[in-house]
């Protein structure tokens, strides 16, 4: 995580704390690069950048592989290129800050005579001391909250972060100005020639991480995606080390079917604990890894003990990555509104698509029809819930999951106070949303998951790259996210295969027995019973939580639903939530 100071000359640096730091003088303006990563400097033909040493020599190591014709282009590969922190590109054109294109944690601060920029907003509030955003923190109280537009407002004060998609630009006189960078491709009809483009991307891209890297290893969950991934680097005759967290209950048949495809490709893997036994969704009074505070809450604290048992078992973290199947249940399988987009995309099947759709789903016609001709708008359709989960409107019908989301559900123990200042803020930032990510509302829902699946493998390089180590999720390449959005609705759907997009495009790499798996592992049996632990042990302490004594959340009310005997999933999953901005805001408090 760095920052980027400009103009900077009234805060000592030192005595924030020891970062790494080097001055930077161009004709827009002078830049003071402080990181706890080393940046370096890098001149090529007609620009210059600074960016993370390791992640200049793999996107830049042969020269061959893009073209240099004009920094609109230059600036496309790099944020389809870069994995880790973010980049200062400086051309004749202007001074450039960006990430990875699905990358949002671009953060600043601007005032009269200095701009302060990072790629964490945490570090920016720690650097300047900013006061904590009680409002915003209250909105991650919020549970099934649409990920787009809410998932850039931070928890501080006086943070701006960029838009999905956008790049920050600072001309010569001094005018910052956010520059759109990507839109979503067209459908593709023709999508036999989209397969081998896939196919071929995987391959490039795991092939060069087979040169970049000297120790690689990956999960082995026993699903499609982490398998897809383990196969082709074994095709690579690539030397992975394999993870797999135990299965925590007998009726969940991950475990075995790890076993099957490390048999199959003849490797053995790491048996780590159970991500029941060694997950942190509960603990409120833990600090995070490496002591790297994260930009907001930790909301897959259940796989925090699976992730550092990986990091701690690197041999030399900075030659290591590590790959993950983030981001292919996204790209592959049907989204919430699959029919929605389906009855639009094949008009002359229509009336024939919304019938079965009708029949699967056991809904009668007249309600179906009603959800699949429904035009309601982005932002419209957000406020309704909005406003059904804060109790200002009426809930006439039971909510279509063909819906642009799902009904949002605002905690019963949120205060008075921080529900209307929740509810304006809600608001305000949807009056300045213009629109949806994609007018069609599957393609919208991919995009949105997407951009959150991003923001995790952000989040992990952040704490558990400290030392080096880097993360990858290779569905999350941009190129792979332009072939898979081209492909129409009807494409993802097969009811011989799972994911029949991927197995189309790896047929001969993957075995179709991993597309054949009935069902995915269940794990809530372990959320379950770390639930009822947790209630056992913060039931006499909540008026000891620090969202209390801020005034968020009512403790009376909290304490009597902690006392109820039945585990409603909605109520365990508000708690879990509850304990994950608890810790956040302690930690926060120290630091």
């Amino acid at each position: 995580m760095f920052l980027i100071i400009l103009n900077k000359s009234n805060i000592s640096i030192s005595s924030k704390k020891s970062m790494f730091q080097k001055r930077i003088t161009t004709d827009y303006t002078n830049i003071l690069l402080v990181s706890n990563t080393e940046y370096s400097q890098h001149t090529r033909d007609q620009f210059e950048i600074y960016c993370i040493s390791s992640e200049y020599s793999r996107i830049f190591c042969n020269k061959d592989q893009f073209n240099y014709t004009s920094t609109e282009n230059i600036l496309d590969y790099l944020q389809a290129n870069i994995s880790k922190g973010v980049f200062v590109f400086i051309t004749k054109e202007g001074l450039f800050m960006g990430g990875s294109l699905f990358d949002v944690s671009l953060s600043w601060v601007d005032s009269n005579d200095e701009l302060i920029i990072s790629d964490s907003s945490a570090n920016i509030a720690l650097f300047l001391n900013l006061p904590i955003s009680k409002s915003a923190l209250a909105l991650n109280l919020i549970h099934n909250l649409p990920y787009y537009p809410f998932q850039n407002i931070p928890l501080w004060e006086n943070v701006n972060t960029i838009q999905p998609f956008y790049i920050l630009k600072c001309t010569t006189n001094g005018i910052l100005e956010t520059i759109q960078t990507w839109t979503p491709p067209n459908l593709e009809n023709k999508v036999e020639s989209i397969y081998p483009k896939i196919r071929e991307r995987l391959l490039e891209l795991l092939s060069q991480n087979t040169v970049s890297y000297s120790e690689i290893s990956a999960d082995l969950s026993g699903g499609v995606d982490s398998a897809t991934i383990i196969y082709i680097l074994k095709a690579l005759q690539a030397n992975v080390k394999l993870y797999h967290a135990n299965a925590d209950s007998e009726w969940n048949s991950d475990s075995t079917w790890a076993k099957l495809i490390s048999n199959d490709i003849n490797a053995i893997f790491t048996s780590l604990p159970s991500l029941g036994s060694s997950g942190k969704n509960f603990e409120i009074d833990r600090d995070y890894s490496n002591s790297v505070l994260p930009d907001s809450p930790l909301f897959w604290a259940d796989t925090e003990g699976y992730v550092e048992s990986i990091e701690n078992s690197a041999l030399t973290p900075a030659s290591a990555t590590h790959f993950t199947g983030l981001g292919g249940d996204e790209l592959f399988t049907p989204m919430p509104a699959n029919a929605w987009s389906l009855v639009r995309q094949n008009k002359l099947r229509s009336i024939d698509l919304g019938l079965r759709y009708c029949l699967l789903n056991r809904i009668p016609i007249s309600v179906g029809t009603v959800d699949l001709i429904n035009n309601t708008s982005f932002t419209e359709a957000v406020k309704n819930e909005i406003d059904k989960g804060f109790g200002y409107a009426k809930q006439t019908r039971q909510s279509s999951t063909l819906n642009w989301c799902g009904p949002v559900t605002v905690p019963n123990w949120l205060t008075k106070t921080y529900r209307e200042l929740s509810y304006s803020a809600l608001i305000n930032k949807l009056d300045n949303t213009p629109n949806s990510l994609d007018s069609d509302r599957s393609r919208h829902q991919m995009i949105e998951s997407l951009l959150f699946q991003r923001h995790l493998i952000t989040q992990i390089n952040n704490i558990y790259g400290v030392n080096g180590m880097t993360w990858q999720a290779p569905f999350l390449d941009v190129d792979i996210i332009n072939y898979s959005l081209a492909i129409p609705a009807r494409y993802r759907q097969d009811h011989t295969v799972t994911k029949s997009i991927l197995y189309n495009a790896t047929k001969g790499l993957v075995s179709k027995n991993i597309f054949t798996r009935g069902f995915k592992g269940d794990y809530s049996t372990s959320l379950y019973k770390s639930y009822k632990e947790a209630v056992k042990k913060y039931s006499q302490k909540v008026h000891q939580f620090k969202l209390v004594e801020l005034g968020i959340i009512d403790a009376d009310i909290l304490i009597s639903e902690l006392s109820m005997p039945s585990a409603l999933h909605t109520r365990v999953e508000a708690f879990e939530r509850l304990a994950a901005v608890e810790r956040w805001l302690r930690v926060a408090l120290k630091k």
